[in-house]
């Protein structure tokens, strides 16, 4: 079976089989770009998602155990500091892989289009 013909990121050709006329796989192939890139912002997404509302029913049970009592009010702030710190990193994860995908785009319109 052939490989696929396009050349990855880190300079290497893709060893992955080709698929149809156009000798790329199906991470490379040009007609399913549009597909990768929806599975690639749902998975991010979703992840994100989940942690997100984890934090959220944290906080909410942080929050009631403050107003029941079961809580001291200084332990609840230094948690919600903790939660904070959570909520920024998460954030920055999701930067970071927005501009990772970003990249990646770019770098296969570049090889689409030919510019170096």
């Amino acid at each position: 079976m052939a490989r696929c013909r396009a050349i990855k990121a880190n300079r290497e050709p893709c060893t992955l089989p080709a698929n149809g006329k156009q000798g790329f796989c199906w991470a490379h192939d040009p007609a399913t770009a549009e597909q990768r890139r929806r599975r690639a912002q749902r998975g991010g997404r979703a992840k994100g998602n989940r942690e997100v509302a984890g934090l959220k029913a944290e906080i909410k049970a942080v929050i009631a155990d403050v107003r029941s009592g079961d809580l001291d009010r200084n332990d609840a702030a230094v948690m919600i500091q903790g939660y904070r710190a959570l909520k920024d990193f998460i954030a920055l994860e999701r930067q970071v892989k927005e501009t990772d995908e970003l990249a990646a785009e770019i770098e296969e319109l570049k090889r689409e289009y030919g510019v170096a």
